[in-house]
């Protein structure tokens, strides 16, 4: 800290450093000026500091009114609680009731209820200007991150675009050939045709040209009715080619590819409330936090499923809150229950089935197996298995689907199909040895996953968001996303935990009981009711 001059001495021009500071007086002492001031009766029990601690803004209170030449503060009105000089309360006090000196009114302040309240609301505007702070940090960096996850998906666009134009380009050039093939091979045709036709009628020329030369006339008569119907069909043969003969240009037609193509996509915002809330000090009851955590549904159990014999891991529920479960036990088959739990039909799968997802906009899902490396398309409203494609290292994988790709796990990677089951790409995960055995997304497309000890979140790049892991290393089974972010996660031994949208561990929503072991769970798109499989028991839960 600089040196401090002291603030009498300061006065009588002199320069002496100051050692401490008067909390009453509001000014700097040097050591003499110390002395003076314990020793004086006015001031000899004032409060005096150490001059390092001296606060950067000296002046602690207006003392003095502004309105009436400040004059000093004597007085303090209850009625009205505020301070008042003696003009003040010749001019708005005088009809007041309770009106006292400001030395009788300000005993017991430290202690006075207004003063704790003036500190906790400095205390309480401090702590929430640093969250505030933090939050718009937190925020600057994920914006920054989110905006090269764009970039990126901006490049694969362009990437797929240009694969695109390679293919039309392609196909182009086949087209090409095979229309100059075509156009030569018909000129081939004529020529081959007209040499033919030159050689019989050289072969005329001849006899012709000898019996002018040496025949006699009537040599001359009959080659000329010999040959007559021979020289009329030669005839025809030339107007034939000449009548039908055509001459190709070959030329490409392109199509206003600039006009045609506006844009390859769009930034959109979207803009949700902060969560960090400011709650005045007036209108708390008792002291509060700072940060209001958001009021996060609890559930409570309603029933259990009409099941027998099942092992149930893959589940979700459809736009009409149809609980629909996969169950691996015999041949495989899918369960189809209504919105009030009654068991409504089934459809037989083609492969012991491990998880389900259903494609937006459509009633049809996709599926994984048990055992094998395949994809299964279900078609709901036929009630059967369309079609099969091979997905390899899929056996008990997750899979999860959005209005344009389906999203398979394999060891080591999630491969990335279009909704007909075509290969685009793939994502490597954080462990190659590992299979995402089952996946969920986000609104904004980001990729939940668990594998067997770890739960990931990433976005549709590949970049990581987070990685949790239980405490005691459970097992982590199906999950799903609510549409703040929050994972709801089928815990093996304790139940269902429930995920912040930053990583970490919120609270267990659902504590395992009897030695039950959760494995599958969904929600219905409100959120307002929970299945959660304990393998071959199917429960269902109802937001309080």
């Amino acid at each position: 800290m600089e040196k401090v001059q002291c603030e009498p001495c300061k006065v009588r021009n002199r320069n002496n450093v100051s050692i401490h500071w008067c909390v009453i007086c509001e000014e700097s002492l040097c050591s003499d000026c110390t002395e003076n001031h314990r020793s004086m009766k006015i001031s000899r029990n004032h409060e005096l500091i150490d001059i390092n601690r001296m606060p950067i803004q000296t002046n602690i209170a207006d003392q003095c009114c502004f309105k009436h030449d400040n004059l000093p503060f004597e007085y303090f009105c209850i009625d009205h609680d505020v301070l008042s000089c003696k003009e003040c309360l010749a001019e708005s006090h005088r009809s007041c009731q309770k009106v006292m000196s400001v030395d009788i009114a300000c005993k017991g302040a430290k202690q006075s209820q207004s003063f704790i309240d003036a500190t906790e609301l400095v205390d309480h505007v401090l702590e929430t200007t640093h969250t505030i702070g933090k939050d718009e940090q937190d925020f600057i960096e994920n914006i920054a991150k989110e905006a090269n996850s764009v970039k990126t998906a901006v490049r694969i666009v362009k990437e797929e675009a240009i694969r695109h134009i390679e293919a039309l380009e392609k196909s182009l050039r086949h087209d090409l050939d095979l229309k100059k093939d075509k156009i030569i091979q018909k000129s081939k045709t004529t020529i081959k045709e007209t040499e033919d036709i030159k050689k019989s009628t050289k072969d005329k020329q001849d006899i012709f040209d000898l019996v002018n030369k040496h025949g006699s006339e009537k040599q001359a008569f009959i080659a000329v009715h010999a040959y007559k119907q021979d020289l009329t069909d030669l005839e025809k043969r030339v107007t034939g080619i000449t009548e039908k003969s055509t001459r190709f240009t070959i030329n490409l037609n392109p199509q206003k590819l600039k006009e045609s193509i506006h844009s390859i996509g769009s930034i959109e915002l979207s803009e949700v409330p902060s969560n960090v809330k400011f709650v005045q000090k007036k209108k708390c009851q008792s002291q509060m936090p700072i940060v209001q955590a958001q009021s996060m549904p609890q559930f409570v159990y309603k029933q259990d499923l009409d099941t027998k014999n099942v092992e149930i891991y893959g589940m979700t529920i459809n736009d009409n809150n149809e609980v629909i479960l996969v169950d691996n036990s015999g041949l495989g088959r899918i369960l189809v229950y209504d919105e009030n739990d009654n068991y409504k039909y089934q459809i037989e799968t083609k492969h012991q089935p491990w998880d389900i997802a259903l494609i937006p906009g459509k009633n049809s899902g996709v599926m994984t197996s048990y055992f094998q490396d395949v994809l299964e398309f279900v078609d709901f409203d036929k009630k059967n298995i369309s079609r099969t494609v091979l997905i390899r290292e899929s056996g008990q994988g997750g899979v999860a689907a959005s209005n344009k790709n389906i999203y398979v796990g394999t060891k080591g990677n999630i491969n990335i199909l279009d909704l007909e089951g075509r290969f685009i790409r793939s994502i490597k995960t954080k462990n190659e040895k590992v299979k995402p055995w089952f996946m969920t997304l986000d609104k904004s497309e980001n990729i939940y996953y668990t594998g067997y000890k770890i739960l990931c979140c990433i976005r549709s790049d590949g970049t990581e968001v987070y990685t949790y892991s239980t405490p005691d290393n459970d097992n982590l089974w199906n999950l799903a996303v609510d549409n703040h972010g929050y994972v709801y996660v089928a815990v093996q031994e304790s139940g269902v935990y429930r995920i912040k949208p930053d990583g970490k561990l919120m609270d267990i929503v659902i504590k395992n009981e009897n030695h039950l072991e959760s494995v599958g769970i969904c929600f219905n798109i409100q959120f307002t009711k929970m299945i959660l499989s304990r393998g071959d028991t199917i429960s269902v839960f109802n937001q309080k």
